[in-house]
């Protein structure tokens, strides 16, 4: 085989490109879950029990969407984070000072949603749900509050590094940064639909994150693997 196939075949099987594509897919995957979890999920009214009990279909809607949201937002916020560190290192660093911890802080969430509908399910009645909601709420409040500020500040920080490292169109990287805030407005009027709305356009910035990935070659995405010698050893061992 010649020198030049041999190169090509090595550069079909760099590992970066799927890396590259698996980060790109899962970007916009959790936010557009979430999105439709704060459309859907019972308690706008303050009795979470009562509304769980006339209707826990909407909660086992709920924990199941959470499922692949628990699984891609951290995964695809280092992503996003990844693209931006080279054109604006210093303010990538703040954004993942905020945006990670804070969805490190949503696991508790997805706890307090799975023992409201247990409790629904082994039949206590609605205002006992709704005291163990409040009482879990309690207990993971500085959870809470991490994952509150921390996103919500990450995203802002996001679209801001978005804008000024040119990695979408203007108006998207504008609805990005805006997209937080928004849902913070949702939560205080209890308005699922703009909570819909603002997390939709958080999924579409993190839409033109993952394109933005797909256009971005390997090297600037990552550094190559390091060569092998025939016997298997890296090539920096044998340095040493």
């Amino acid at each position: 085989m010649s020198g030049s196939a041999l190169a090509a075949r090595r550069a079909r099987r760099d590992p970066r490109t799927a890396a590259r594509i698996c980060a790109a897919v899962l970007m916009p995957v959790g936010p557009a879950c979430v999105a439709v979890i704060r459309l859907i999920i019972p308690g706008g009214s303050g009795d979470v029990g009562a509304e769980v009990a006339a209707d826990p279909s909407a909660q086992r809607l709920v924990l199941l969407l959470g499922v692949p949201a628990l699984f891609t937002l951290l995964p695809g916020a280092f992503a996003a984070l990844r693209l931006g560190r080279r054109h604006r290192p210093t303010l990538t660093a703040w954004t993942a000072a905020f945006l990670i911890p804070g969805y490190l802080g949503m696991t508790v969430l997805a706890a307090g949603d799975t023992a409201v509908l247990a409790g629904t399910d082994i039949g206590l009645d609605p205002a006992t749900v709704t005291r163990l909601s409040d009482e879990i709420l309690g207990l993971t409040m500085f959870e809470g509050l991490v994952f509150v500020v921390g996103h919500i500040v990450g995203i802002v920080l996001l679209g801001v590094l978005a804008w000024r490292a040119r990695l979408m169109p203007r108006w998207a990287a504008i609805l990005l940064l805006l997209s937080q805030p928004a849902h913070l407005v949702a939560i205080v009027i209890v308005n699922p639909w703009l909570d819909l709305v603002a997390w939709g356009c958080t999924a579409l910035g993190m839409l033109f994150l993952g394109i933005r990935t797909l256009r971005t070659s390997n090297d600037e995405w990552d550094l190559p693997p390091l060569p092998f010698s025939p016997t298997g050893e890296p090539a920096d061992a044998r340095s040493t």
